[in-house]
């Protein structure tokens, strides 16, 4: 179990022993928490045919939910783009059944937010009406998409993020070296800085900045493989935000951490174009972003667009040399 998540397990695991869990608990927080790995170990320990000691480890279920192929639990959600009504129909016929092993049943929903609207309505019918000894376990990074009359039939746990130096010292443990500036560009969240230092990305990120910075004084054939490494994954166009947020808020002298502290020599160097500049230009770029979002659907041209951002950008530095001398750091 990842680190961060021992401490709700002992606290879930202390009602399932004592038998004070709810029929219905819902565990949220942000992605890449390991929300999923939570509601297996729970559903371990309520399917568990020792519940004073739950997880034993050692009996029959316990066994059984190790090799995965325990009966009486039920995971849907992996996936799927989207929920539908006929899987928690599904659930709910299977729920309404007596348990294969006679020590309860679990049912866990992963990414419940992910769920039609007929499938919620089908789903808030179950909690409605629980079954005997069946525990609905639903996991959700977006709980405000949920029913409210969901949530409200759930025992909610809010899974915090970890302390920065708890995921550091996790992703040391991995063979990752990881930093604070890693973690903010992922939200904070540990396995997605995982995934993001496993793809070699902060290497990546590196040389993406500093083409991005080059290009603020100095225009020119770059630009090309700047804009197709940023087409291939628009998702990279946070790491220029951050930066462009770093150089601002150096513009305004505010004294705060900056997000991406490892790049505070680029960030520098860009907080130079102004406030004015800077901040018309994070304008840009978050209008860009919000238009090559999939939920936006594709674009006609999204290339072009992205062009045009990145045209743009290298206005202010022009303007910028014209009204400096040729020693301020952006050329060569």
């Amino acid at each position: 179990m990842y680190p961060w998540l021992s401490a709700p397990f002992l606290q879930l695991q202390a009602l399932v022993r004592s038998g004070q869990l709810g029929h219905a608990l819902l565990l949220k927080g942000g992605e890449g928490m390991g929300k999923g790995e939570l509601a297996k170990e729970l559903s371990r320990a309520l399917l568990c045919q020792h519940t004073d000691v739950a997880p034993c480890e050692h009996c029959h279920a316990c066994r059984l939910h190790a090799a995965g192929s325990h009966p009486d639990l039920h995971v849907i959600g992996g996936e799927e783009r989207s929920i539908g009504i006929d899987a928690i129909r599904g659930l709910g016929q299977v729920l309404a059944e007596s348990a294969r092993l006679g020590h309860g049943k679990v049912a866990v929903i992963i990414g419940a937010e992910r769920m039609t609207e007929a499938a919620a309505n089908a789903l808030l019918k179950t909690l409605e009406e629980p079954a005997g000894e069946a525990t609905l376990v639903l996991t959700s990074s977006r709980p405000e998409r949920l029913l409210p009359t969901i949530r409200s039939r759930c025992q909610q746990w809010l899974l915090p993020l970890p302390a920065p130096a708890m995921v550091l010292d996790w992703l040391a443990g991995e063979g990752l070296a990881g930093s604070q500036a890693a973690l903010n560009l992922n939200q904070g969240s540990p396995l997605h800085t995982r995934d993001y230092l496993a793809r070699g990305e902060d290497r990546q990120r590196q040389q993406l900045l500093e083409q991005f910075v080059a290009l603020a004084g100095q225009p020119g054939p770059g630009i090309a493989a700047l804009q197709s490494a940023l087409l291939e994954r628009p998702a990279r166009l946070h790491w220029l935000h951050l930066l462009l947020q770093d150089a601002l808020q150096l513009a305004l002298e505010v004294q705060a951490p900056l997000r991406l502290d490892d790049a505070e020599p680029l960030s520098r160097r860009l907080s130079r174009l102004g406030p004015a500049a800077l901040d018309t230009t994070l304008a840009a770029l978050v209008e860009l972003r919000h238009t090559l979002q999939p939920a936006a659907g594709r674009p006609l041209n999204a290339g072009l667009q992205l062009g045009l951002w990145l045209g743009r950008w290298t206005r202010p530095a022009v303007a910028y040399h014209q009204t400096t001398h040729s020693g301020d750091g952006f050329a060569g």
